[in-house]
């Protein structure tokens, strides 16, 4: 069976708009069938945004998994000097993305991409809504490729339920980063920052 972690353009094609509020900022996505939470930016997303959005983000951050780009676009507002890409393997998503991106005036680049190893440059931030119901192999993955892309002295922002498999994300982490801490905890999510 599909999940949105996958190219799903085959599927029939339903398009909505949505209003979202942020810190007094308005935004306007565009969704559809076959992308995550198409009807509302869901909260794990907002608990991750939350947390970071005030923090130095350095002059690079992908938004990895970014379905139809709600966190890559909100930091983009908020961290205008910071150069903001995307990546998502669902090609639905990626366009949802670039079409969101122009919509919220936010200059932002989005890659249909399954390995971000193969991108041009490493990135000083990279914040992640892990796709759960892709499986603990490609979440994994996303880990492991994510800390050969980060600079020197970058972060990986992840959200994670803690029913979700928080506790055993943390521990395949901390075989990749020097130090895994959880920097937010709220209604079940963790927020964990991972650096050496």
């Amino acid at each position: 069976m599909n999940h949105y972690y996958t190219d799903n353009s085959e599927l029939n094609s339903d398009r909505k708009e949505f209003t979202y509020y942020f810190d007094n900022e308005v935004f306007r996505f565009t969704t559809d069938i076959g992308v995550f939470s198409k009807n509302n930016v869901d909260y794990g997303s907002y608990i991750l945004i939350r947390s970071i959005v005030k923090k130095d983000l350095g002059d690079s951050l992908l938004d990895l998994g970014s379905g139809y780009g709600p966190i890559g676009i909100i930091l983009k507002r908020f961290h205008p000097e910071t150069s903001v890409e995307m990546a998502d393997v669902n090609s639905r998503a990626v366009e949802l993305a670039r079409i969101n991106g122009v919509n919220n005036k936010t200059d932002i680049k989005v890659h249909l991409c399954d390995d971000i190893t193969r991108l041009e440059h490493k990135f000083d931030t990279i914040a992640l809504n892990p796709p759960i119901r892709a499986g603990k192999a490609v979440i994994y993955s996303l880990y492991e490729r994510s800390r050969i892309m980060l600079n020197e002295s970058g972060h990986l922002y992840i959200v994670i339920r803690k029913a979700q498999g928080a506790k055993s994300s943390m521990a395949k982490l901390e075989t990749l980063f020097g130090t895994v801490k959880i920097i937010e905890r709220d209604s079940g999510y963790y927020v964990l920052d991972c650096f050496d």
